[in-house]
């Protein structure tokens, strides 16, 4: 009866298992086959489908039209003009005759009072027509001058900000590369334990029915076969999550499947080829000067700059150009024909501008761009010194991380050496199930912190070459 308990038992386990890779498998089948995915390929799927860096690029693209649009304030601006009116009723206008109101200054009669009558006459044609051109261009404009620059820093800005997207995406992309690698290393490395401990317990089983080890070993068998069911179960779990988080910084669909063309343990060869610099010799190839951050701190303070200098061109005076040509069309009887009553008229114009007084306005504007410039100074002073301090963390970080890489791989070493021996010993039985549990667990342990030193080495790089703003893979 206990060994039906037993049999059902890992029955259920190995049914869930074998649900969870189905499942897999069969969303892995319902999509059209993908080439296996390197880190490369999944970085330059990112960089062209990611739609938040289509938008940090549009925003580059806008402030350039921006840019264009107030270049065209230099060019003359040309419109057309056509106007149309119907009189109801005309104005009268009164001359005197018989009221007082129209005499002269003095007190004389007014002269047309007699001719007019005291009625008055109306004024006006009942149709107006108007149509003609309109022209003007700026011929002294420091303002606009000085927002051409402006704007060019606003563009460069935008550029920045796009790049600083791209540095970051890149960092990301590889990063959940390199987990989904650690999750499924982790996973297979869990499974062949997994395959390792039921091999061991059936034979174990079979040893007992026939009385060649005790009850003991066999339970203990048993507990470590279940104790591993859970954190196999859970690596499977976290590599799909894993999967998931690199298929949305790719910009693919969650339904995509996607197959990785290599494995954790090759990035051990390419440890060797990034290892830590020192001394003087890293504080020179180690450097700030790319960092997005810093970038965009310094365009900030030139676009703060460029900013002052139109505020300051707002003291200095302007002078535009005016030109026009109409033709005007007055009758009381709508007859466009009658040329008699078609009149062009043209005019050329200058406009002077001279900004005097405005309470104070444009002074207390200059001062509080002024105190912007200086905020912005202290604000990217206190920036690179945190960076800095970001920069020599990671570099810290990388030496720890290859020191436990390092420790990590003689412990596996050690480990698959001492897991023979007590496999040996328990198989001529000099020792104890105990100590041959013993040892696979050590192994298993030094397998997965191997993965794990691996894994946090190369984060490590990639967290160097995002803060020293590298926008390529190496």
């Amino acid at each position: 009866m206990q060994q039906t308990n037993i049999a059902r038992t890992l029955g259920y386990a190995l049914l869930g298992l074998l649900t969870l890779s189905g499942s897999k498998a069969a969303g892995q089948q319902s999509q059209p086959s993908r080439p296996p995915l390197t880190l490369r390929g999944a970085v330059d799927s990112a960089l062209r489908l990611n739609p938040a860096l289509a938008a940090s690029e549009l925003g580059v693209k806008g402030a350039e039209l921006d840019q264009r649009k107030n270049r065209g304030k230099l060019l003359p601006e040309i419109n057309l003009s056509g106007s149309y009116s119907l009189m109801l009723k005309k104005q009268k206008v009164y001359f005197g005759g018989g009221d007082s109101g129209g005499a002269m200054p003095g007190g004389a009669p007014s002269p047309f009072g007699n001719l007019f009558g005291g009625d008055g006459i109306e004024m006006g044609e009942r149709h107006s027509l108007q149509g003609g051109i309109n022209a003007g261009m700026p011929l002294i404009a420091p303002q606009l001058w000085a927002s051409l620059q402006l704007d060019q820093r606003a563009v460069e800005l935008a550029e920045e900000k796009a790049r600083g997207s791209r540095v970051a995406l890149i960092s990301e992309v590889r990063k959940a590369y390199l987990g989904v690698l650690l999750a499924r290393e982790s996973a297979r490395t869990l499974q062949s334990s997994y395959d390792n401990t039921q091999q061991n317990y059936q034979q174990i089983t079979q040893k007992y029915e026939h009385g060649l080890v005790a009850e003991y070993d066999k339970i203990r068998m048993e507990t470590q076969l279940k104790n591993l069911l859970p954190q196999l179960l859970s690596a499977r779990n976290t590599e799909r999550l894993a999967e998931a988080k690199l298929k949305v910084v790719m910009g693919l669909p969650l339904s995509d499947s996607i197959s990785l063309g290599e494995a954790l343990p090759a990035y051990e060869e390419q440890i060797f080829g990034l290892l830590p610099e020192s001394g003087e010799h890293a504080a020179t190839t180690l450097s700030l000067e790319r960092n997005s951050d810093l970038r965009s701190l310094g365009l900030q303070q030139r676009q703060l700059e460029a900013a002052f200098k139109v505020k300051k061109a707002a003291f200095l005076p302007t002078l535009s150009l005016s030109f026009t040509y109409q033709y005007n069309y007055a009758a009381d009887q709508l007859r466009l024909d009658n040329s008699k009553r078609w009149s062009p008229f043209s005019t050329l114009g200058l406009s002077l501008n001279v900004p005097l007084y405005n309470g104070g306005a444009r002074y207390n504007d200059l001062r509080a761009s002024r105190v912007q410039i200086q905020q912005l100074q202290l604000q990217r002073l206190a920036t690179q010194r945190q960076l800095e301090l970001g920069l020599e963390n990671a570099r810290t970080e990388q030496r720890n991380a290859l020191a436990t890489f390092v420790a990590a791989r003689d412990a596996v070493a050690s480990a698959s050496r001492g897991h023979e021996i007590a496999r040996v010993r328990y198989s001529s039985g000099a020792s104890t199930l105990l100590e041959l549990n013993d040892a696979e667990l050590a192994l298993l342990q030094a397998r997965l912190a191997l993965s794990q030193a691996i894994h946090q080495y190369m984060i490590s790089v990639f967290s160097l070459d995002e803060l020293q703003g590298l926008d390529q893979l190496p």
